[in-house]
C-alpha cells in the first residue's frame, strides 16, 4: 500500500511518537507537519501542506478541523480525509442510532428559540434546575453545556459569545451523570480499537478494558453504515451503570487518545487504499 498520512504533530503532540512508530510498522509514509505560527498561514510560502504529497496520491489526514476541512475542499488526494460532516450532524445520525443515545429523549430546535420555549424545555428535560444543550453540527462552535433556570440568560449569552447563529439547530436533553467515557475507532462497521479518556470527570487515558463498552461500540458500529469508511464513536457509562452512546465523530479530526495506533493506522490505511484503487478505474 502506497498510503500517505498527513499528520499535524502540533495538534496531537501527545502521541506523535506513537504515530511515527506505527507508520513504520504498518509500512505507510507519515509526514508530520506543524501548524504555521502567526502571522503565517497554511497557504504562505514554505507553509503549505499541499507540498507533503503529490496531487492524486492516496492520503489520509489526521489534524485539526481547519486543516481537515481545507484538505477536503482541495480534493487533491483520495480519500484525503474521513470527515463527511453532513452525516455527523445529530439530525442525521440520531435517526439511525437514537435507541443507543444517552439522551434518547430529546428536542431539536433553533438556538434562537431556546428563550421562547424555556418553560416547556425545563418542564420536560429539567434535572435539578438544569437542561443540557449541544449543537446539532459536529463543527462545534461550543461544546455541550448545562443551562440553568436561574442563570438562563447568562448561560445563553455565554453560548452566543461564540457567534452561534440563531437559526442553527441545537439539541436539548435531560442532564445525566457520567462515570466513564471511551472513544472507539470504527472502520467498515468494525471496532478497530478503543480508549478510555475520562473517568469521574477527570482525564484518564488507557486502552479500553471494558467488555460492555466494547460490546456497545460494536452494536453501534454494525447499526450505522456511515458515508465515511472510518469514524469514531464515544461510549459512556452512567453512574447507574448503563452503557450508552454519547456521540459519533469524524476520524480525521478526533483525538485517538490511547487507542492502538498500529491497529488504527493499518485498518484506516486499508480503507483508504481501497478507495484510492477504486478511483483509478
Amino acid at each position: 500500500m502506497n498510503v500517505g498520512w498527513l499528520f499535524d504533530g502540533s495538534v496531537f503532540e501527545r502521541y506523535a511518537g506513537e504515530m511515527a512508530e506505527a507508520a513504520r510498522l504498518v509500512g505507510v509514509q507519515l509526514v508530520d507537519i506543524h501548524r504555521p505560527q502567526p502571522p503565517y498561514h497554511w497557504d504562505d510560502v514554505d507553509s503549505s501542506y499541499r507540498k507533503a504529497f503529490p496531487q492524486g496520491a492516496c492520503v489520509v489526514t489526521h489534524a485539526d478541523m481547519d486543516l481537515v476541512l481545507r484538505v477536503q475542499t482541495d480534493g487533491r488526494w483520495t480519500p484525503g480525509v474521513f470527515a463527511h460532516v453532513a452525516s455527523l450532524h445529530c439530525s442525521h445520525y440520531y435517526t439511525h442510532l437514537g435507541k443507543y443515545l444517552l439522551g434518547d429523549q430529546y428536542t431539536m430546535l433553533p438556538f434562537g428559540e431556546l428563550s421562547r420555549c424555556r418553560k416547556v424545555l425545563f418542564d420536560q428535560y429539567g434535572n435539578e434546575g438544569r437542561i443540557f444543550v449541544r449543537p446539532d453540527s459536529p463543527l462545534k462552535l461550543f461544546s455541550g453545556q448545562l443551562v440553568s433556570w436561574q442563570e438562563f440568560d447568562r448561560d445563553l449569552e455565554y453560548l452566543a459569545f461564540y457567534e452561534f447563529p440563531a437559526e442553527s439547530l441545537v439539541v436539548v436533553t435531560r442532564p445525566q451523570s457520567i462515570q466513564r467515557e471511551w472513544r472507539f475507532v470504527i472502520v467498515d462497521q468494525q471496532v478497530v480499537s478503543g480508549s478510555l479518556y475520562r473517568e469521574n470527570g477527570e482525564t484518564s487515558l488507557r486502552p479500553c478494558e471494558s467488555s460492555e463498552a466494547q460490546r456497545m461500540a460494536a452494536e453501534v458500529a454494525s447499526s450505522f453504515a456511515s458515508i465515511d469508511r472510518a469514524w469514531v464513536a464515544d461510549i459512556c457509562q452512567t453512574t447507574s451503570g448503563d452503557f450508552r452512546l454519547l456521540e459519533i465523530g469524524a476520524f480525521s479530526f478526533c483525538d485517538l487518545y490511547a487507542c492502538d495506533k498500529v491497529e488504527v493506522l493499518a485498518a484506516v490505511s486499508r480503507a483508504a487504499w481501497d478507495l484510492w484503487s477504486a478511483n483509478q478505474g
